[in-house]
């Protein structure tokens, strides 16, 4: 099969599945493991954070994703699926993966689309949370600080940011729209500080959300030098 969804797109839509959760941890109750950890799990996000952490789920290993899905679509995928390092002469950009894996979230719940008709990702140079640099961390709060504008309530709705912070924000910040910005963004990063891979997406989806896919365009790009 030429066409393919990579790791984290299957990860996305399993997680986003309708199938029991309840089902489906007592399916995988041995690899749970401690009864304190299944008592935690109470979403498939949860379920596949708690598989990764024990090592049951992994790249190499999606054999479990199998018995968290009854949808015949994904279990296609999961079953045609090839480790990167197998399936990707040319690394792809997981912030893009993160887009289509919305796209495709999107199509199984409007039709029932068939694996032949499953959009390729576009082959972009890997990205990595080590990636992340300073610098490249610089660049990226610089875009948006000089281009959101307006719409920096809007993004902060979908960062989660209370009205509150933003009026103390405005209050800081009266004249200065980018300091504005800038803030918003340090204060959002906050939530993520252990994972830089995961405060991106939630960027990247907010900026989306948020009506600026222009920005999140660029944003991208820049990660994926």
């Amino acid at each position: 099969m030429s066409d393919y969804w990579g790791y984290d797109i299957i990860k996305k839509l399993v997680s986003e599945d309708d199938y029991d959760i309840e089902f489906v941890k007592n399916l995988l109750a041995p690899e749970i493991g401690a009864v304190r950890r299944f008592d935690q799990i109470h979403t498939k996000a949860d379920l596949i954070a708690c598989l990764e952490n024990n090592d049951e789920l992994n790249e190499e290993n999606v054999e479990p994703l199998k018995r968290m899905t009854n949808n015949q679509e994904i279990l296609s995928q999961i079953t045609a699926y090839r480790p990167t390092r197998v399936q990707h002469p040319v690394p792809v950009n997981l912030y893009q993966e993160e887009r289509l894996a919305e796209d495709l979230q999107q199509q199984l719940r409007i039709e029932n689309v068939s694996p032949q008709a499953a959009p390729a990702p576009v082959q972009q140079n890997y990205v990595t949370p080590a990636a992340f640099t300073e610098n490249k961390r610089a660049a990226v709060f610089k875009k948006i600080s000089e281009q959101l504008g307006r719409s920096w309530r809007d993004l902060g709705r979908q960062l989660n940011i209370s009205e509150g912070a933003m009026d103390d924000m405005e209050d800081r910040y009266p004249r200065d729209l980018k300091s504005r910005i800038l803030y918003l963004l340090k204060m959002a990063e906050e939530d993520e500080v252990y994972d830089p891979r995961q405060f991106l997406r939630r960027l990247c989806r907010g900026l989306s959300e948020a009506g600026r896919n222009d920005i999140r365009n660029r944003v991208e790009e820049t990660m994926s030098h």
